[in-house]
């Protein structure tokens, strides 16, 4: 096959068609490229400031939760259980301001690495909720972690 018998009609569409795949391949995998990047990009300095996230400015490092400073979004809550009224729990921080938690049957309660269920939870407990407010001030939890007495 010679150079003038490719750019006939008929071998010219067929090496036009392998050209348009070829391009739409090349952009798809860099598509894939570009956005396992971005992921892992947001991971990584999501990770990074884990505390600063969680607790805001002036969070300490990974582990060391500051039960001293007051704080928290209204998206989250860190405090001492102060009462528990069916499935709704009133938590009180270093700041002496009391949250509304709103637990339903989605909410993930953790204690040292274990699923527990509310009636596990106790006056006194130490917490950290994160969650969602609602239209009422409260929040609706979606991960309830309870710190040991160890910690």
């Amino acid at each position: 096959m010679n150079f003038k018998e490719i750019f006939k009609p008929q071998h010219f569409n067929k090496l036009l068609i392998v050209l348009a795949v070829v391009v739409v391949l090349v952009f798809v995998f860099t598509l894939g490229v570009f956005v396992g990047y971005e992921k892992g990009r947001f991971s990584k300095n999501w990770g990074e400031n884990y505390c600063g996230n969680i607790m805001g400015p002036g969070g300490r490092g990974p582990g060391m939760m500051n039960f001293d400073r007051p704080g928290f979004n209204a998206h989250s809550g860190l405090g001492q259980i102060i009462k528990i009224d069916g499935n709704n729990l009133t938590v009180k921080d270093q700041a002496n301001i009391e949250k509304t938690i709103l637990v339903n049957d989605k909410t993930a309660i953790i204690r040292d690495r274990q699923n527990i269920v509310i009636a596990d939870l106790k006056v006194n407990d130490k917490i950290i909720v994160i969650g969602r407010p609602n239209d009422q001030g409260q929040i609706e939890s979606t991960l309830i972690r309870v710190f040991s007495n160890q910690q």
